[in-house]
């Protein structure tokens, strides 16, 4: 079956090091990794470079954004896109420029991860649908936020199995067989969240993406 693509998966690369670009103006960062050919985006203390040139697989120049040109750098992500799962993958949700059509464990994954973050209510045909992801986003950093992060996903799991139970034609790789929260990690100095959830299907595909909140 065939839906619109609403979700990107990026993968973060593994850098090595990050040090000032001498000289150039505005200010600019040099960074070292590997598997640079394919970025797509880079983020800067969290915040999206506002533009950047890879040069060699290994290095690419980095503007730092406006708001952070007069602080200390303390991370940078380097993104790349990718039709992988992993447990390194990032969800980035959007339609982007061209529609693209997306089936398999991609459209479960997508369908899983907008019915996370739906709030309760906010669909006029089934108010109880939503794990209501979305709402934790900016909640204090405690043991309850893991608690009801978890029991967001359970709650889709369940959501997802009863919709999916009196679908006769729905092929089992897009069948939801599992999904577990499997990472949980707190950024307390950017004030971010990084939950990875593993999804199983029916037909034996597993998969696994982190989403920043």
């Amino acid at each position: 079956m065939k839906g619109i693509r609403l979700l990107r998966l990026l993968d973060v690369l593994p850098v090595k090091s990050i040090r000032n670009a001498i000289g150039v103006s505005p200010r600019s960062l040099i960074v070292t990794g590997a598997g640079f050919a394919d970025v797509v985006t880079v983020l800067v203390n969290g915040v999206e470079a506002p533009a950047f040139v890879v040069y060699k697989r290994t290095e690419l120049i980095v503007e730092v954004p406006v708001d952070l040109r007069t602080v200390t750098i303390t991370d940078v992500s380097v993104l790349s896109a990718t039709n992988s799962f992993t447990a390194q993958s990032l969800i980035d949700l959007t339609l982007g420029t061209r529609v693209q059509g997306v089936s398999g464990k991609q459209r479960l994954l997508q369908s899983f991860i907008r019915l996370l973050l739906r709030s309760p209510g906010s669909n006029i045909f089934n108010r109880r649908s939503g794990g209501g992801l979305q709402t934790l986003v900016g909640t204090n950093m405690s043991k309850r936020l893991a608690g009801d992060i978890a029991l967001a996903v359970s709650n889709v799991k369940q959501q997802i199995l009863a919709a999916q139970a009196p679908e006769r034609n729905l092929p089992a790789e897009e069948r939801l067989l599992a999904a577990e929260i499997i990472g949980y990690t707190e950024d307390a100095t950017n004030s971010a969240v990084y939950v990875t959830v593993a999804i199983t299907t029916q037909a034996g595909d597993k998969s696994a993406a982190t989403l920043l909140a």
